[in-house]
This record gives C-alpha cells, sequence and structure tokens, in this order.
C-alpha cells in the first residue's frame, strides 16, 4: 500500500541513489496494454469472494477473519506501517476528493472514448486487410484496379488515423491514471494514519497492561495472541454483558446513558476466563488452506473454460459472418453481371442510333449462361469497353459537324451584324435631311440562317437612291457654312479686344484708387467718406483681373457698367441740390452761419474731395463707357448676323433636347419599374419580419418550457441528492451496526459459550426490532428513489424534446434570416445599379447642357431651349432628392432590422440547455 513511500519502522534507511528517471512507453504498447480492459468494457475487478468471512466476504480467500492471530498480526502490522505517513487536514482532505473525482469523470470519459475508437480501429483494420492485395482475391480482383487502389490507400489511411487516435486515447489515460495514483495514496495514507492514530484499548486493559508480566501494550494491542482475550473493545460501542447464560443483554439497548455506563462498569469489573487452546487448529487451518487452494484452482479452471467457450463462440460467430459476406459478394456479382449484361443491350442501342446505316449489324453482347456467377463477367466487361470507344467515336464526329455548323451561323451573324451598323449610320446621316423617307432597319435576328443578313442588305440597296442627292446636297452647303464661320470668329476677335480694354480700364482705376486711400492714410484722414468709391470697384463689381473672356462675362460687365453710370448721374444731382441748399443756408444769421459753416466746413471738404474724385472717375468711366458703347453697338450688329448662323444650332439643339427628354422619360419608367421592385421586395421584408417575430415567440415560449423543465430538473436532482445523502446515512449507520455486530461475534468466539449459543445470538441480533424497522425504512428510501429516478427520467425527456423543438425553431430563424440577407443582398444590388444609371443619365445631362448653353444675345428658341434646360435639371435635382431620401430610408430600416436580429441573437443565446447539443 505505501510502495511508493520511505519506511522507517524497523529502522532501514535507503540509500541516497541518483533518482530514477520514468520511462514512458510508447502509444503502440499502452494501446497492447490497454487491449483486455477495452475488450471487458473497462469493467470493475470483480470483489473478492471468501464464503468463510460471512460478515466480510469480499475478502481474500486465504485469510480467515475469525482466526484472532490472524487478525492480531494484520492489525499489528497496518498500525505499525501507517505510523509515519501524514495526516492532512479537512481542507486538504476535500482538495484531494474532489481532484479524485475530476480525475475520475476524464477518465470514464477517456475510456469511453478509447472504447469507441478501438471498435473504429477494428473496423478500419478489417477494411484495410479487404482491400490488401495478395490476401482475399476474388474473381473481381482484376476488374477497375485503379478504383480499388484508391480504396486501399483510403482505407490504410483511415487505420493509420484510427491508431493515431487510439495511441493518443492511451497515452492520454495512462496519464490520467498516473496522476489519479498520488492523491489516492495521500488519502489512504491520511484514512490508516488517523485510524493508527485514533485506535486505543480500554483504561481496563491498559492499567492490566502496564501491571502485567509480559509487558506493556503496542498502540492499544496486547503483545500475544492470548491476551487479545483480557482485552476490550476501544470503540465501547458494543459491549458482551456476560450472564448467567452468556448471552448479549438486548435490554442495554434502552437503557439511558448514566445506567448504561454503570452497566459497562459492572461488566468491565469481571474477568474473562482464557479458554483453552484447540488441540486441531492447525490441522483446522492446513485443511482450510488445502480447501482454498482447491477452491481457487476450480474457480480458474471455471474462468479458462469460460474463456474456451467465449473464444469458440466468437470463431462461429465469425465463420458465419464470412459465410454470409462470401455469399452476399455471390449475389452482387451476380447482380453485376445483369446490370453489365442491361448496360450493354442499352450501349448498343445507342451506337446504332448514332448511325444506322453504318452501325445497324453491330454486334450483340454476350449472353449470360455459366453455370457459377461472374464466369461471364470479364467478357461483359470487355464488351463495354469496345462500347464504348465506339460510341465516343461516334460522339467526336457529331461534335465536329455541330462545331462547323455552330462556325458557319457565328460567322453569318457577325455579317448580319456588321452590315446592321452600316445601315444604322446611314440612316442617322440621312435623318437630319427634309425630304428623306426610308423604311425602319430590320432587327438582327441573332440566327445564323442567312435571312437576316439578306434583308441587310435589301435595305442598303433601297437607302442608295436616296443617299446621292443628299451628298450633293451637302457638298453645296458646305462652302456656305466656311464664310459664315469666319464672321463668327471675326466677332469672337472683336469682342475679346473690347474685353482686355474694359478689364486693363478697371484694373487702373483699381491701382488709383489704392494709391488715393494711401495718401489720405498718410494725411491722417478718415476712409469712411469713401463708401461711395468703393461702390464702383468693391465686392459686387463682376470684374476680375484674371477673369477669362466669355459671351456672358461681356454682357454681364457692360450692364453693370451701366447701372453705375445712371447711379453716379443720380449722385451728382444730389451733389447740386445740397451745393443749393447752403446757398440758401448762407442768407441766415451770420452767428448761426459761422457755426454751421464751422459745422459744415470739415463735412464740405469731405464732400468736396470725393466729388472730386468721383467726378474724374465719372468722367473716365463715362468715357469708358461711351467706348464701350460704340464698341457694343458693333459687336451687336455681328451679333444680329450671327445669330442667323446659330439659328440652324438651335434647332439641332432642340432636337437634341428632345432626345433628352425621351432617355429621361425612359430612364423614369425604369426608375418606376426598380421603384415598384423595390416595393415588392420591402412587402418581402415585412413578411420576413412577421416570420421572425413568429418565431422569435416561438423560440421564447420553448425558453420558458426550457427553463421551467430545468428548474424541474434541479428540483428532482436536489430531491435525488438528498435521498441520497439519506441513503447514505442509512448505510452508514448499517455499516456501524455490522461493524459493531462484527466486533461482538469476535469477542464472542474468543470467549467461552458454544457454537450454537453464537449463532442464536447472531441470528437474535439480525431480528432484532431496530433491523427490521431500519430494512423497512431502507426499502422505502428505494422505492422513493426509484420513483424519484422515473420522474427524472421523465423531466429529462421532457427537457430533451424541448430543446430539439428549440433547435427546430433556431433552424427555422437561421433560414428566416438566411432569406432576409438575401433580400437585401438583392435591394442593394438593385440600389447600385440604380445609382449607375442615374450618375450615368446625370453625365448625360451635363454633356447636353453643354451643347445646348444660352448666348447674351439669343433669340426666342434660344430662351425656350434655356427654359426647358433649367426645368430639366430642376426635374432631375428633385428626382435625386426623391431617391437618396428613399436610399436613406431603406438604409435606416436595414440597421433598424439587423439591430432587431442582434438582440434575438443575444437573448436566445444564453438560454440555451447544458443539455443541448449546441
Amino acid at each position: 500500500m505505501n510502495g511508493l513511500a520511505t519506511r522507517k519502522a524497523y529502522g532501514f534507511e535507503p540509500e541516497a541513489s541518483a533518482p530514477l528517471q520514468d520511462v514512458m512507453p510508447t502509444g503502440r504498447a499502452m494501446v497492447n496494454g490497454y487491449r483486455q480492459e477495452v475488450i471487458d468494457g473497462f469493467e470493475p475487478e470483480r470483489p473478492r469472494y471468501n464464503p468463510l468471512n460471512a460478515d466480510r466476504p469480499q475478502s481474500s480467500p486465504l485469510v480467515d477473519l475469525k482466526d484472532p492471530i490472524q487478525v492480531h498480526l494484520l492489525t499489528e502490522t497496518a498500525l505499525s506501517d501507517s505510523r509515519e505517513w501524514v495526516i492532512l487536514s479537512q481542507e486538504e482532505v476535500d482538495d484531494l476528493k474532489k481532484q479524485c473525482q475530476s480525475l475520475a469523470q476524464r477518465i470514464e470519459q477517456t475510456r469511453a472514448n478509447l472504447a469507441i475508437q478501438s471498435k473504429y480501429r477494428d473496423a478500419a483494420i478489417s477494411m484495410a486487410k479487404l482491400y490488401s492485395p495478395g490476401k482475399r482475391r476474388s474473381i473481381l480482383s482484376n476488374r477497375n484496379s485503379g478504383g480499388a487502389g484508391d480504396a486501399g490507400r483510403e482505407a490504410e489511411a483511415e487505420r493509420l488515423a484510427c491508431e493515431r487516435r487510439c495511441e493518443e486515447l492511451a497515452s492520454e489515460l495512462f496519464m490520467l491514471e498516473k496522476r489519479m495514483m498520488e492523491p489516492q495514496r495521500r488519502l489512504f495514507q491520511h484514512t490508516a494514519g488517523i485510524l493508527q492514530l485514533t485506535h486505543k484499548g480500554s483504561s481496563r486493559n491498559k492499567a492490566a497492561g502496564q501491571t502485567a508480566a509480559n509487558g506493556q501494550l503496542i498502540n492499544g494491542i496486547p503483545g500475544s495472541p492470548e491476551s487479545m482475550y483480557t482485552s476490550s473493545n476501544g470503540r465501547d460501542s458494543l459491549e458482551i454483558v456476560p450472564g448467567g447464560n452468556g448471552l448479549f443483554d438486548d435490554r442495554s439497548l434502552y437503557l439511558p446513558v448514566d445506567q448504561l455506563d454503570q452497566s459497562a462498569a459492572r461488566s468491565k469489573a469481571n474477568t474473562i476466563e482464557i479458554p483453552q487452546k484447540s488441540p486441531v487448529r492447525k490441522e483446522t487451518r492446513e485443511l482450510r488452506e488445502e480447501s482454498d487452494r482447491l477452491r481457487d484452482t476450480n474457480m480458474r479452471l471455471q474462468l479458462e473454460c469460460d474463456q474456451l467457450r467465449a473464444a469458440h463462440d466468437s470463431i462461429s460467430l465469425e465463420l458465419a459472418a464470412l459465410q454470409r459476406e462470401s455469399s452476399e459478394r455471390l449475389e452482387s456479382v451476380a447482380d453485376a453481371e445483369r446490370q453489365l449484361e442491361d448496360s450493354n443491350n442499352r450501349l448498343r442501342e445507342i451506337i446504332i442510333r448514332f448511325n444506322p446505316a453504318k452501325n445497324g449489324a453491330y454486334e450483340a453482347p454476350p449472353v449470360g449462361g455459366g453455370s457459377e456467377p461472374g464466369d461471364e463477367l470479364a467478357t461483359q466487361i470487355k464488351y463495354l469497353a469496345d462500347g464504348v470507344a465506339t460510341a465516343q467515336q461516334e460522339q467526336e464526329l457529331a461534335a465536329a459537324s455541330v462545331a462547323k455548323q455552330a462556325d458557319l451561323g457565328a460567322a453569318l451573324i457577325q455579317y448580319e451584324k456588321r452590315t446592321a451598323a452600316v445601315n444604322d449610320l446611314v440612316q442617322r446621316i440621312l435623318t437630319p435631311f427634309e425630304g428623306t423617307s426610308l423604311p425602319p432597319i430590320p432587327s438582327v435576328t441573332g440566327v445564323g440562317s442567312g435571312m437576316g443578313l439578306n434583308a441587310q442588305l435589301s435595305w442598303l440597296e433601297d437607302a442608295f437612291p436616296v443617299i446621292e442627292p443628299e451628298v450633293t446636297r451637302a457638298i453645296e452647303a458646305s462652302s456656305a457654312s466656311a464664310t459664315d464661320r469666319q464672321a463668327v470668329q471675326q466677332v469672337d476677335a472683336i469682342l475679346m479686344g473690347l474685353w482686355d480694354i474694359i478689364r486693363s480700364g478697371f484694373a487702373e482705376l483699381q491701382r488709383k484708387q489704392e494709391e488715393r486711400k494711401a495718401s489720405r492714410a498718410q494725411m491722417g484722414l478718415s476712409t469712411d467718406d469713401e463708401d461711395d468709391e468703393d461702390d464702383l470697384l468693391g465686392d459686387g463689381s463682376p470684374i476680375r483681373a484674371d477673369e477669362p473672356y466669355s459671351q456672358q462675362a461681356f454682357s454681364t460687365t457692360v450692364q453693370w457698367l451701366y447701372t453705375q453710370t445712371t447711379k453716379l448721374r443720380e449722385q451728382k444731382s444730389v451733389l447740386q441740390r445740397q451745393i443749393k441748399q447752403q446757398r440758401e443756408l448762407n442768407s441766415k444769421s451770420d452767428a448761426e452761419r459761422d457755426r454751421e459753416l464751422q459745422d459744415k466746413a470739415s463735412e464740405l471738404d469731405s464732400v468736396a474731395a470725393a466729388l472730386q474724385n468721383k467726378t474724374v472717375e465719372l468722367q473716365q468711366a463715362r468715357k469708358v463707357a461711351e467706348e464701350t458703347q460704340d464698341k457694343l453697338a458693333h459687336a451687336l450688329l455681328d451679333l444680329s448676323e450671327a445669330q442667323q448662323n446659330y439659328a440652324n444650332k438651335d434647332n439641332e439643339a432642340s432636337a437634341a433636347v428632345k432626345s433628352a427628354e425621351k432617355q429621361l422619360a425612359e430612364r423614369t419608367a425604369q426608375l418606376s419599374a426598380l421603384q415598384s421592385r423595390s416595393s415588392e421586395l420591402q412587402a418581402a421584408l415585412t413578411t420576413s419580419e412577421a416570420s421572425i417575430a413568429d418565431l422569435t415567440a416561438r423560440l421564447k415560449q420553448a425558453s420558458d418550457a426550457q427553463e421551467a423543465a430545468t428548474a424541474n430538473a434541479e428540483q428532482a436532482a436536489k430531491d435525488v441528492q438528498t435521498k441520497d445523502q439519506e441513503l447514505e446515512r442509512l448505510n452508514a449507520m448499517v455499516v456501524e451496526l455490522k461493524t459493531e455486530a462484527t466486533i461482538a461475534k469476535a469477542e464472542l468466539d474468543g470467549a467461552y459459550g458454544s457454537r450454537a449459543q453464537r449463532a442464536a445470538d447472531v441470528a437474535a441480533l439480525a431480528k432484532s426490532s431496530e433491523q427490521s424497522e431500519l430494512q423497512i425504512q431502507f426499502d422505502n428510501m428505494k422505492k422513493e428513489l426509484a420513483s424519484t429516478l422515473k420522474e427524472y427520467e421523465d423531466l429529462t425527456k421532457d427537457t430533451i424534446a424541448a430543446e430539439r423543438e428549440k433547435l427546430d425553431l433556431e433552424s427555422q430563424l437561421d433560414d428566416a434570416q438566411a432569406a432576409k440577407t438575401a433580400l437585401e443582398t438583392e435591394m442593394r444590388a438593385t440600389c447600385t445599379k440604380l445609382e449607375a444609371e442615374i450618375a450615368a443619365l446625370k453625365e448625360e445631362l451635363d454633356a447636353e447642357k453643354l451643347k445646348v448653353a444660352p448666348t447674351s444675345g439669343g433669340g426666342t428658341t434660344r430662351a425656350g431651349a434655356s427654359m426647358l434646360s433649367e426645368q430639366f435639371r430642376a426635374t432631375m435635382k428633385e428626382e435625386r432628392k426623391k431617391f437618396q431620401e428613399e436610399m436613406r430610408n431603406e438604409q435606416m430600416q436595414r440597421r433598424k432590422l439587423e439591430e432587431e436580429i442582434r438582440a434575438l441573437k443575444r437573448a436566445a443565446g444564453p438560454g440555451k440547455s447544458p443539455l443541448s447539443p449546441r
């Protein structure tokens, strides 16, 4: 029991030596070591049974617990061995027990896995043997050797993987069992140490032992076998009252504690006489040992006979399985032969159908007529291979013919498309000319039959008579358009010159104004009086030094100059009125005039200076305006001539606007269709939300049912645990009673009295009322425990059913989420497509807007085109804003749905039962 500990009881000290290193066995050795245990299903070792020891039958057949000498020697050895063992605290004992319990659970789980993997390994080994070369050859060995080789390699790989898993599990089990030994050893040593510490004799025997001639007691045990009859039980659990008949006094069970102590004192006062030694004890012990050896030999022979019988049964079963497998293989061979014959007949029909003229007399497949299954199998396989080769050749010929036809059809389609493109180009060229009427171009058929190409060529031949006069007319008009272009270029050159003059004049005015501001600042005068001057070149001026020439900018600048001229004239009239008022004020009294002169002197000076500056600027501006008006008059004359040239371009722009409006209508229709599709997707999404809500409600109900079932299961487990504790307590009471009865019986065996009296005492003790009540209570508890276990099983079944229903609901929820994801993906793709189309439409509209940009002097046609362009931009802006708003709403709804799904997942996550497979 303490083979790993150091023993010092007899003064033996181990010599100091280098610690031995543990030799770890290989994985294969561990698997072989656990082979027999795996076969036995890891059943625990059967407890030894000794019928001689009726009170403790799970003892060795070589020990007689009725022999006081053997009991004394065993007790002395146990007490001596456990003297140096470590005694632990209650916390350490609890920790070691928890560790042992955890390791025991892991060991049981690993054993179960090892047993399952061993079965897999045996099956893999059997499969590998079936495919191994040189073994179990049959008439099918030559068929499909490549497939058999692949299957053999797969079987070998599976076998190696199973063996590797078995080795890993065996190594893990070995390490767990090795780790289990240490806490078990410490617990056993602690238990033995506690029992050695608390094993004491009675006070009477201690006193007697101190005065005895044969020496003192050792650990409460007498020094000789004979002295055991003079020592009492140290536990004082049961006392034998030696009355006149030597029987056990049942009345002591009902006495109070004080009277029980008095009775025990009286019983201890009486001395027990030592019985005579039995003269036949040695012969009886030898006969008993011989009987035990014969019994062991008989049991061993019986065990070997059972093993041989089991081996014979397993061999018989294996032989029957092999015979059954052989018959099944023969049947499968016959079925394969019939299927091959049918396949060959169908293959012959297919070959004849490919080319009836050539393959009409194709050879028929052989008919199976062999005596044994598989005789015609090789012939059928050869015929099948030849037929497959012939069918492949016919298929290649047919594929080549189809490819040639496809190439010819593709060439015809390509020619038809090219001719249609030429016809489209001709029609676009002739469309602007009036008086040209052509039939519509035939549509491209896309079929390589040649009919579409003939239609395109016919249309082109009909268009040739219309093309010739239009070409002549275009050549005549080209010379006139060249003259118009020269006039437009001259007008543009004149306007650009005027623009440069205006820009340089304004730059000079700005420079002079800056110099004047600097001089007034040096003189200490305020610059607030020049606000009117700043209006000429301030932020309201449309002229910039770096602004390039454009007709719109030129027109805006001329209009602004006219406005400034009018404003300066008004300021001049205001100043004249102020001067007149000032002259009228001069006729007042001298005092008031002096005061007013003093007040107005400064204002007059500033106004005069400003007026002078404004007059100079006004003269310069008037001069510039007059020059500009002259140039503008010439420019307007030139523009009036250019407007006639631009009229044709306005017509073209109107046609382009109409085309753009048509495209806009088409895109609007597409947008409406897409909006309807989006509404359909929204309806489907609403349906999915409803189904998700339904599934969520059902999932919540299932979770509530599962929680209730779990609570019931926990309550049942608590009840079972309570019943187990009560049962353990009753078992402990029964064990204690049996122990006390055994001690009493041992004491009676050592005392005087006949064997019949002792048997009567034991029978009376067994039939006592207390033991009967305990047995009845034990039976009742057993029945209650059985009913509780049955209820717990029913509750577990209900919990598993609820868990399965929950799993079904979760799978339905996953399907709904997948459908929702698909709808969102489709909606996202549709939105992306819409955005791309809108961007393309916007680019086209911008291009059209640049083509039809309005000029400053355009007529009514130009104004109409500008108004249409503005309306079109406003409409597109509203449509774009509406679409962006719809997209924003859809994104908000999608985010809301995603948040709800996350909340559902979080709510369903921690509510899973521990019995769930997930």
